[in-house]
């Protein structure tokens, strides 16, 4: 009895993390409130062959509501951590933030 709650357990925590894993997979978005500038969108299939630790929790913390400042971006924190690094850093606020 004890092997079959123990196996009940690992596949059920598995698929939890699982889930979590591939919350912004490939084709997914995710969709964050940008203040007066507009809403930014997270896309997976933008972000494709990079896997979940490459961001979190170095660049963000793990869970929902962060709050991204000016000075994040000036300081190349959060998004700007690689994409200023990249060269991808959108050079006007309408290309990431949409109304």
């Amino acid at each position: 009895m004890k092997f079959v709650t123990t196996g009940i357990i690992t596949a059920v925590a598995a698929l939890a993390f699982t889930g979590a894993a591939l919350a912004v997979g490939p084709g997914k978005t995710v969709e964050f409130a940008g203040g007066n500038l507009g809403a930014v969108t997270f896309s997976g299939e933008a972000h494709k062959g990079m896997g979940c630790n490459e961001c979190h929790p170095n660049l963000f913390a793990m869970g929902k509501g962060v709050k991204i400042t000016m000075a994040d971006h000036n300081a190349g924190n959060l998004c700007f951590g690689c994409h200023k690094k990249d060269g991808t850093a959108s050079a006007t606020c309408a290309d990431c933030h949409k109304k």
